[in-house]
Parts: structure tokens; C-alpha cells; sequence
């Protein structure tokens, strides 16, 4: 049976990142796309407008002593600003100093709850860029600085100038990577995988050699999302062509752990051990320890949850950028034909017992330790407010509301104000966005900080991408809320009560023993929505 959810702050937000999971409230695991979701018009700017050039003077002298008026904006995709060589570069990254404008947030694919303006708005108080201030928007083509350029002018900004910035970068004597720029894939390495194996090309390029190595039959191409392929959205949205597509429930079993609840409130949706997961759902899908893979699909949440499993076996694993919004924004087809479905080849052995990385993921027993001063760290909670509060639990299949004594809040969107974590072609923001954002939540980013919301979907997207951009201690718990309340650990209902779930006698109940259910901390005994 599909996932069912109340209607909760974010369950129509995401509608073209689709998360399937928490982002401020679960949604459901399908990932496709609404009947009621209008694609919104590109905006291109005005072909009149003037922009000047800055001077290699100007721009060597700000990334070498920025001042507080000047701000210089590297208008290229995410991916090449955070490392990846593109367009021919000879190094990836930035620009010393440099924010990040993306001339593709203009005009990509978008259809997202909360508005275009929202997230180009956030990203322009967020890097200070403001009327009073001198923007250098530089490129490596000569052609999306421009772009943004004119769309800053439109905006109300004056001082604006443009600059090639291709012999700075080919330099690299003043580049900037993150560390971890390669736990995303662009789209130009993928298309080459995905033609090599469709046919389409004979071999894997230079550039695709230098990243997944050789052997194509080593790279397993990945889509996935919740369902199967008829139910999720590998054909009805479509696919990167070539891919075998991976039902989330084959590593979130849906599966009853406390059968003493209610049923209509007892099944979860909890991951399997790793070693199930090395041994029944990798072999299955062609995956062995020596294995390349690259991770895509509409929604972003399980493809940082399969990562992170498939990272604690110490598979080499890519996700693929921008979720198919750059795929399809390079103008690449996506496959949404019936007969063309691939069928993945299963293997005999995963290839060794060793679980490489048993610390990519945390559980149940770290959170409990960091929780009581026994290990340092944050617990952190992404739901919405109104779950955090104990006013409702967020889901139709679950019962319980309030939040762990202890932990913290950092909402991770809304409906009105989008997503905090990625830009809105869903790439991830900049270190310094997600840093500040993390800050202003009362996080310390020095200290391990273990997000979950219900089953850690969420979670697990913001982990997988705070870590690209090297913000390391930012973990997924991959347990979450609904684990933690229906084993009966205690928590804080929407009276500011400590209390805690009673199996025997389903009840929520105070430190004292005595019942306090009353409707909401824990849901009145009616049927369960259908």
C-alpha cells in the first residue's frame, strides 16, 4: 500500500524536488509529480540593458583584499563553482572571496509550492548583494554572467559588472574547491555514462574515465524513488536513460515493530540493517564492493538515503547534480518509455562481510549517548513547527506528536519559503549560506550535530548535502521520530509534558505512570484515513 500523510506544512512544497520525505513534515514516499502543479514561466532578463566590464585589476584586487562594498558573483552552475572543472576549464571551484548566482536559477525547470523570486531573494540578502553595493558577476564562458548581471540590474542594483574570468580560473592560482565537491556528479559525465550504456556511445570519455574509471560494467546507474516503476516516477516523469530504478522499500521495508500498537499506526518505515542491505538489496541490484555508483531520480531525500548506505559499505557512489533539473536544463532527454525499462542483473556476493564505514550513518544508541552527555554532540529536528510543538504527528500512519527533551529545531522549508539547504535548481548552497543558517538555529557547527525528522528522509538530504560543501558534522540519524516515540523513550508533548508511550496499554503516559492521552500527543482511536 502507498504511504499515506495528513496534510502537514510541506506536503504540497517540494512538487518538483518531490522529496518523499521530511523536509519540515514527511510527505508522501511517491515522488511524482501533482496534476495541479503548474510549471512556472522563465524569466529571461531584458535584452537592452548595458553592463560595463570590470578589469582584471579590479577583481585580482578584491580577491586579494575584498572589502565590505564589493561583492563578486560567480554566475556558473553550482557544480563548477564547488569544483568540477566545466566548459572546458582547467580547474573546478571559485574564485577567492566569491559568492555564488547561478545564471541557470533564472530558467531552470521549476514548479515548486513557494516562489522562484523566493529563492533568488534568499540568495541575494544571504550573499549581501544589495544596492549599495559594487557586483562583479564573472564567468568562464562569457555569456551567464551577463545574464545575471542584467537580471541584478532589473532588481534595482546599478553597480554592475561583468567579467571572463577563464585565465584566472585555467590559473588556479586563486581557486577554491570543497573537499567534498565530488559527492555530486554533473550531468555532462552522467549523459556520457548514460549513452555508453544505451548504445549511444562507444566509449566512456576522458573526463568520465577520470571519475568512474573504465569499465562501464562497473558503473551501476541508479534511479531512485519510492515504488516501483510503474508506481514511482521513473516513467511518468521520466528517467536518465539506462538506469535501473531502486524502490526505496526494498531498504525501508515497511514492516511492524511494536505489534502491540494499533495497527493503522503500527507499521514503520524503518531502515534495514546494513548487512541486510549489503546482502539482499545490493546483490540484487548488481552491486559489489568493487561497484561505481551514481545515484538519480526526481527526489532528493532518498538519494542522499541510499548514499549514505551504500557509502557505510564503502561503495564509491556519485549523486548526480541538481536532481534532474540540470539534466534536463542542458537539454538532455529523459527516458519515459514503457518498453525500454532496464531490468538490473543480480550478483551472488556482495564481495566482503566488511561494513567499511559504520560511522556514515548514526542510530538509535549514538543518539541516546549524545543525549545524555555521553558522547558530544546535537540532536537536531527538521520537521515543522507545528510537529515540534506536539501538535500533530505529521503523519497518517503514525500516531504520536511532540519532540525529544533535548534535541533542537532547524526547520528545513516550508511551503511559503521553500528549501533552506539547496538552491532552486537544487543544488546545495554555499558553505557560508548553510553555515550562517545552521548558526542562527543555535547549532555549533564544530560539534557533530544528528538530524532527523520521521524517518529521517529529510535527515538523511540535508547530511548528504551540508557534507558536500565540507560541513562534515552534520550527520543523519537514520532512525528518526517515529522509531524513537513508538519505543516508548520519552519526549515532550504539546503541553510541555516529559512523557512516553506505553505499548501495553497504548496509552501516552506521564513520569508518574498515570495516562495523559488526550487526542493529540496521541491520536483519538478512529479509523485511520484511507
Amino acid at each position: 500500500m502507498k504511504r499515506k500523510v495528513v496534510a502537514s506544512l510541506l506536503c504540497a512544497a517540494m512538487a518538483v524536488s518531490l522529496l518523499a520525505g521530511c523536509a519540515g513534515g514527511d510527505t508522501s514516499k511517491e515522488d511524482t509529480k501533482t496534476e495541479d502543479t503548474a510549471k512556472e514561466e522563465k524569466k529571461e532578463p531584458e535584452k537592452d540593458i548595458q553592463v560595463d566590464e570590470a578589469t582584471s585589476e579590479e577583481v585580482q584586487a578584491y580577491m586579494n583584499d575584498s572589502d565590505e562594498n564589493t561583492i563578486l558573483i560567480d554566475a556558473r552552475p553550482q557544480e563548477a563553482y564547488s569544483g568540477w572543472a566545466l566548459e572546458g576549464a582547467k580547474n573546478g571551484g571559485h574564485l577567492k572571496n566569491s559568492a555564488l548566482f547561478s545564471a541557470r536559477w533564472l530558467d531552470c525547470e521549476y514548479t515548486e509550492a513557494a516562489s522562484r523570486e523566493v529563492y533568488l531573494e534568499r540568495a541575494m540578502e544571504d550573499q549581501g548583494i544589495s544596492e549599495d553595493k559594487e557586483i562583479i558577476v564573472y564567468d568562464y564562458s562569457g555569456e551567464q554572467a551577463l545574464e545575471v548581471a542584467k537580471y541584478l540590474k532589473e532588481q534595482g542594483i546599478e553597480n554592475v559588472s561583468t567579467y571572463q574570468a577563464n585565465d584566472l580560473i585555467d590559473n588556479g592560482t586563486d581557486v577554491v574547491s570543497y573537499t567534498n565537491y565530488d559527492r555530486f556528479i554533473p550531468t555532462e559525465i552522467v549523459k556520457n555514462i548514460s549513452d555508453v550504456k544505451t548504445g549511444k556511445e562507444e566509449a566512456l570519455s576522458e573526463e568520465a574515465k577520470a571519475v568512474v574509471g573504465d569499465n562501464i560494467d562497473n558503473i551501476v546507474l541508479v534511479d531512485v524513488g519510492w515504488g516501483n516503476m510503474d508506481q514511482s516516477s521513473y516513467f511518468s516523469a521520466g528517467h536518465v536513460p539506462g538506469a535501473i530504478h531502486i524502490n526505496t522499500d526494498s531498504y525501508e521495508r515497511p514492516r511492524v515493530y511494536v505489534p502491540e500498537k494499533r495497527s493503522e499506526y503500527a507499521k514503520e518505515w524503518r531502515l534495514i540493517s546494513l548487512e541486510e542491505f549489503r546482502d539482499s538489496v545490493c546483490t540484487q541490484y548488481g552491486i559489489t564492493k568493487d561497484s561505481v555508483v551514481v545515484v538519480t531520480g526526481t527526489a532528493t531525500a532518498p538519494q542522499g538515503r541510499i548514499s549514505f548506505m551504500l557509502r557505510s559499505l564503502g561503495v564509491k557512489t556519485y549523486v548526480m547534480s541538481g536532481a534532474l533539473t540540470a539534466w534536463q536544463y542542458n537539454g538532455y532527454e529523459l527516458d519515459t518509455d514503457e518498453s525500454t525499462r532496464v531490468i538490473p542483473e543480480a550478483v551472488e556476493s556482495f564481495g566482503t562481510d566488511t561494513i567499511a564505514n559504520p560511522d556514515e550513518i548514526l542510530w538509535m544508541d549514538d543518539i541516546k549517548a549524545i543525549l545524555s552527555g555521553e558522547r558530544e554532540g546535537q540532536v537536531v529536528d527538521n520537521r515543522s513547527e507545528e510537529e515540534w510543538n506536539g501538535e500533530y504527528s505529521g503523519y497518517s500512519y503514525h500516531d504520536l506528536a511532540g519532540h525529544i527533551d533535548g534535541s533542537s529545531w532547524c526547520l528545513q522549508g516550508s511551503t511559503e519559503e521553500g528549501e533552506f539547504f539547496n538552491n532552486v535548481d537544487y543544488t546545495p548552497r554555499t558553505q557560508e549560506e548553510t553555515k550562517a543558517y545552521l548558526e542562527k538555529n543555535g547549532l555549533d557547527v564544530n560539534k557533530t550535530m544528528a538530524f532527523f525528522c520521521g524517518d529521517s528522509w529529510g535527515a538523511a538530504k540535508i547530511a548528504y548535502w551540508c557534507q558536500s560543501v565540507d560541513l562534515n558534522n552534520v550527520k543523519e540519524w537514520g532512525n528518526g521520530w517515529i522509531p524513537w516515540s513508538n519505543e516508548g523513550y520519552e519526549f515532550i508533548d504539546h503541553n510541555g509534558t516529559k512523557v512516553h508511550y506505553d505499548k501495553y496499554q497504548d496509552a501516552v503516559v506521564d513520569e508518574n505512570g498515570k495516562d495523559v492521552s488526550d487526542g493529540t500527543n496521541i491520536l483519538a482511536d478512529t479509523e485511520a484515513e484511507e
